[in-house]
């Protein structure tokens, strides 16, 4: 279960003129504003496409697109996340280009 905060709301007085009442409510901890928790960093695909920086042209884009069944656009999108998220700039190169070549397709 995530941790609870108590947040507390001040009142204020809206431009017209309507007081809004200090509240108290309790909501999930969000942490720290601009701070990703662990556990959310890691990219998780929602489908293993078998796709490596290491194969051809051709395997990847065979792997990749049997993995979502001939769906063309799903392809191109799971790989443009790829390229979304990946700090390996030669992998955000290859995915790129297979995902534009899906995309074009």
């Amino acid at each position: 279960m995530m941790a609870q905060i108590k947040v507390t709301r001040r009142s204020y007085v809206r431009k017209d003129g309507t007081v809004v009442k200090g509240t108290t409510y309790y909501t999930k901890d969000k942490g720290k504003p601009g701070k990703t928790s662990e556990s959310e960093k890691f990219y998780h695909p929602k489908v293993e496409m078998h796709w490596h920086n290491d194969q051809s042209a051709e395997v990847r884009r065979a792997n990749a697109l049997k993995a979502h069944n001939g769906n063309e656009l799903a392809t191109a999108r799971a790989l443009q996340s790829l390229v979304n998220v990946t700090t390996d700039a030669e992998t955000a190169k290859l995915a790129k280009t297979d995902a534009d070549y899906f995309f074009e397709s």
